[in-house]
């Protein structure tokens, strides 16, 4: 369903304000530019509950249409001048349903489904593009392609490969990511004719944190070392939060989960300075940082992330000619949210360290130690030597002043808003918050100090209220936006970013299902000052109770569960769900300084949040009192 065209205006505060002048923002236009068709339910909850789970939105070589993604199986294309929505592939057979893959899972948490698409370089001459999708391996189906789902899909050849195995517990495995090259015969028209060849597929043993981008390098050309060459964004799938022997997997070189990865799709193209991959279906760079390392994926290009779940290439405009770098955006665990410039072979430290801290399954998060060096982990038992982490080059808290999830961003390359040139726009996921950094400052801060971050600029907020109100015009049913977050509380928007071949900036937001365009900016004089959400401000008991602690415990402390609240990623992975504060069970120490404790330091490789510096400390002594005052624990 169509809305009509809304243009929201949004702020940015801008550099350095010379005493006496008022400050100055720029004014960012966001015209509607598409709505998505409805694929969520308008009455749901959670993943359900989004409108549409749009996740890229790619230009189509020589820019005639655009294709976009829905999580929940379909990929369409989409005409740029009649805006209408043709369905290209449908990976939804679920249940029966008439898509792709049986053992297609999408249903829970904010990740699954059809999570990317990418088209070859090469795209225009030879057809092929590449998707990543999520199964369910316990589903009692066939891996392979349905056979008639797609009239024109050539199964013939068509293999699955053993999946990529994942260090677990107890032989579990919850969900298993796929890699399939698709080879289109007639890419001019929009129906698919060709074949399709699993490249690679690789275990999860918790159901979040997959494969979530795909890459190649922009400035390759052919016959060079890095044509057709592919890096891939593997998140850890949840085992760097988990308290047994998964945590480590991000830090070990014999699995890829939390890690980039750099491998050639095509087993005809650099065949003389590359090896074919154990499953034979793809290349491995001889140059990778551990391919000549016993025990390690040679996959590996970097690794000691949480999930980089997008990447972006940028080019230094101080030097136009050199090789552009690639910046990965990380979601972090409790405490921050970050973006760091690639790097071959460098280790990120997670979970060892996050942000610019140390971090420990017992002690949580505390100041990077003087002897600044971590094992280079081959296997649970293997080390080969110390490295220093690397750090990031931004980084924003988990506090109302930053907030959940990082949701990536883009370098404007456009011509029409000149005011946005050479800016790293990006910003949160659940929040709707969004930011700038100039990208002279974001390469300046790859100094090899921990303490050095870009600066950033905010937007002033406006996009939640937006969405809302879309939300609601589109027919949505619930009470807030769809979901739950620590910092975003009931309702999220769901904010992510897409570039078209022009270099202009989208914002998509999954929870009104709507495809924003950025079209000007202005510069006007701040008339009103923004509502301040600076850390340390006195609240009171119940304002700290309401803003902090209900989002997951409940609007009287109840639980979770009881309180309508369940997170389903919590609840995939069997974990303890935001416990009931009224009852006389605690988890972490019953007395007042137990109490006090957690609210300002957290749990450690919990999703409880610690306020430490967010929270003045007088205001976490009365908000202990406001739960005593709960129930009837002592």
């Amino acid at each position: 369903m169509a809305t009509p065209a809304a243009i929201l205006v949004l702020t940015l505060a801008l550099g350095h304000i010379t005493a006496g002048q008022p400050p100055t923002r720029l004014k960012l236009q966001l015209e509607d530019f598409v709505a998505m068709p409805i694929t969520g339910e308008l009455d749901g909850q959670l993943t359900r509950g989004l409108l549409a789970r749009v996740n890229f939105l790619r230009d189509e070589p020589g820019g005639r249409r655009f294709f976009v993604n829905d999580l929940n199986g379909p990929l369409y294309i989409l005409d740029k001048k009649t805006k209408a929505f043709t369905v290209y592939l449908d990976f939804n057979g679920a249940g029966g349903r008439p898509g792709l893959f049986p053992k297609y899972t999408f249903e829970r948490n904010f990740a699954t489904g059809l999570i990317n698409f990418l088209f070859d370089p090469d795209y225009p001459r030879n057809g092929v593009f590449y998707t990543i999708h999520m199964e369910d391996p316990a589903v009692a189906a066939d891996a392979a392609p349905k056979k008639g789902a797609v009239a024109g899909l050539d199964l013939s050849g068509y293999t699955t490969t053993p999946a990529i195995r994942t260090p677990t517990v107890d032989g579990r495995i919850d969900r298993e990511t796929v890699l399939i090259e698709w080879t289109d015969k007639n890419p001019s028209n929009a129906t698919f004719e060709g074949t399709a060849r699993e490249l690679l597929r690789v275990q999860q043993n918790t159901p979040i944190h997959p494969f979530g981008e795909m890459t190649f390098n922009p400035a390759a050309r052919r016959g060079d070392a890095d044509w057709r060459v592919m890096y891939i964004g593997s998140g850890d799938s949840g085992s760097g939060e988990q308290k047994d022997n998964r945590r480590h997997n991000p830090q070990r070189l014999d699995t890829i989960v939390g890690k980039i990865l750099r491998i050639v799709p095509d087993l005809r193209e650099h065949v003389s300075t590359t090896t074919i991959s154990e499953n034979g279906r793809y290349r491995i760079p001889n140059d990778n940082p551990f391919a000549a390392v016993e025990g390690a994926r040679r996959e590996i290009w970097a690794y000691g992330l949480r999930n980089p779940h997008r990447l972006t290439w940028v080019t230094d405009p101080a030097r136009p000619t050199a090789a552009p770098q690639l910046l990965a955006f990380n979601i972090g665990l409790v405490t921050w949210e970050t973006v760091v410039i690639v790097r071959k072979g460098v280790n990120y430290g997670y979970p060892l360290r996050e942000g610019t801290n140390m971090m420990s399954s017992t002690n949580g998060i505390g100041p990077i130690p003087e002897d600044d060096t971590i094992p280079i982990q081959v296997s649970d038992t293997v080390t080969r030597g110390t490295t220093r982490p690397t750090y990031p080059v931004i980084a924003y808290p988990h506090k109302p002043e930053g907030g959940d999830a990082i949701a990536g961003g883009f370098v404007y390359r456009g011509s029409r808003i000149p005011a946005l040139k050479d800016k790293l726009v990006f910003g949160d996921i659940t929040t709707g918050r969004m930011w700038y950094a100039d990208l002279a400052d974001v390469l300046a801060a790859d100094d090899g100090k921990a303490a050095t971050l870009a600066p950033m600029h905010e937007f002033e907020p406006g996009l939640r209220r937006v969405v809302e109100d879309t939300y609601r015009t589109r027919g949505g049913k619930g009470e807030t936006l769809s979901g739950v977050a620590a910092v975003s509380g009931r309702g999220r928007v769901d904010l992510r970013f897409a570039m078209d071949n022009d270099g202009d900036l989208y914002v998509i937001t999954k929870s009104d299902g709507m495809i924003r365009k950025v079209v000007g900016a202005t510069t006007a004089a701040v008339t009103t000052a923004p509502a301040s959400s600076a850390p340390g401000a006195t609240l009171t008991a119940r304002q700290a109770y309401d803003t902090y602690c209900a989002p997951c415990h409940g609007n009287m402390g109840q639980g979770a569960v009881k309180a309508g609240l369940t997170l389903s990623i919590i609840e995939e992975q069997r974990g303890k769900q935001a416990p009931d504060l009224t009852d006389d069970q605690w988890d972490h120490g019953s007395t007042d300084a137990d109490i006090f404790a957690v609210i300002k330091k957290g749990v450690p490789s919990t999703m409880m949040a610690g306020y430490d510096g967010q929270i003045r400390d007088d205001d976490i002594r009365s908000l202990v009192s406001y739960l005593r005052s709960l129930s009837a624990k002592k």
